[in-house]
């Protein structure tokens, strides 16, 4: 299950914890396996495995993932999870840098005020230098 950072910002990670005994904290992780950190919401989750085909790639053999078998079902159901993961994302992003909108708001500003000034000072230049050439 591959997620690009915008989706793992959404709370992709939090959503492809699978059950695996053969790890020492008893579970996995479809977008970073191995990873080494148990599932912190299974209760919400429940346990599940993932449904793996085999594929051949490149002359490889390889195991693309195809989706879940639920095998304990959690408190919630997987469209509330969903959201919740995704609520639970979108707090932690907006917690790391509250002020990431007034950041932007004014980095346009900047910009355009960069843009401007560069165009008075390249038409400055070259009234400057007209006399000289």
């Amino acid at each position: 299950m591959e997620c690009p950072l915008r989706v793992l910002l959404r709370g992709c990670l939090l959503r492809s914890y699978y059950r695996d005994d053969t790890k020492l904290t008893g579970w996995n992780n479809t977008v970073f396996p191995a990873i080494a950190m148990p599932n912190p919401l299974w209760e919400l989750q429940g346990t599940r495995e993932p449904i793996y085909t085999k594929a051949e790639s490149h002359g490889h053999e390889v195991n693309v993932f195809q989706g879940w078998k639920v095998v304990k079902p959690g408190l919630m159901s997987e469209r509330e999870f969903d959201e919740a993961a995704g609520d639970l994302a979108a707090y932690l992003t907006w917690m790391a840098e509250p002020i990431r909108n007034t950041r932007v708001r004014i980095g346009v500003w900047v910009l355009l005020f960069l843009g401007l000034f560069t165009l008075v000072a390249w038409r400055l230049n070259a009234a400057y230098w007209k006399d000289i050439k």
